[in-house]
């Protein structure tokens, strides 16, 4: 289904008291474990971030799933983050994908002597896929050995070790996705590799576990991701 979207940005316009509620409504219907508007404060109004630019998607004028980006200094680096959520029913990893790439390329043309990275705590293994099969870049992959341990242990030093992979890749979310037993089952049956690769280091993702990945935002990236979807593309 094409869903419309609108565009905020937190510096210059922000979210209506009618969006606001409509919001936490989502919230509440696509994560267990999870007090709708404590998350709501946490990710969309705390001042701990440089800026928040957020898409609303809309179908039949009710809203229906948000793509939020936050940009945050770390040191010397700035990490962009990403949150998303949508009614079951219109759940589509290709929803997100372009809004956020675009955010980060943006963010990048406008600063490209800084070390900007894209994270984004993954509760899904269809989200996952999304971003595996389009960039060439994306820590953790089943693609290499090289995992870039020391931007996990900077990034996410409050998570913890996959054993499967060795890597401290792990979060305790303190939310799950609202999926059914029936779509866990199918993803821990899945043969498509990517989600394969997921379940494999992340089995308890039902449970409020979440991947923690880690992009470069980088004209390296820029260039071998534009290459990987061409080779995908004609093959």
């Amino acid at each position: 289904m094409q869903l419309s979207t609108k565009d905020l940005q937190q510096s210059k316009n922000w979210l209506t008291s009618a969006e606001k509620e409509a919001l936490i409504q989502v919230i509440s219907c696509s994560f267990n474990g999870v007090a709708a508007k404590q998350y709501y404060i946490k990710y969309f109004a705390k001042t701990d971030v440089l800026e928040r630019k957020l898409r609303l998607y809309f179908a039949d004028q009710q809203l229906v799933g948000y793509c939020l980006i936050t940009f945050s200094q770390h040191d010397s680096d700035v990490l962009i983050r990403a949150s998303a959520a949508f009614y079951p029913q219109y759940r589509q990893g290709g929803n997100t994908f372009t809004f956020s790439m675009k955010q980060a390329i943006l963010y990048w043309l406008k600063n490209p002597r800084k070390n900007i990275f894209y994270a984004d705590t993954m509760l899904s293994p269809a989200m996952y896929r999304v971003m595996a099969k389009k960039l060439a870049i994306i820590w953790p992959s089943a693609n290499g050995n090289y995992q870039a341990n020391y931007l996990f242990e900077q990034f996410n030093h409050r998570g913890f070790i996959s054993p499967a992979l060795k890597v401290p890749c792990l979060v305790a979310a303190g939310r799950a996705s609202n999926y059914s037993e029936q779509e866990v089952a199918n993803f821990k049956a899945s043969n498509k590799a990517e989600i394969n690769f997921y379940c494999q280091i992340n089995p308890e993702f039902d449970k409020g576990t979440a991947l923690f990945v880690i992009i470069p935002v980088t004209l390296k990236q820029f260039v071998l991701s534009a290459l990987k979807v061409i080779k995908t593309t004609f093959r």
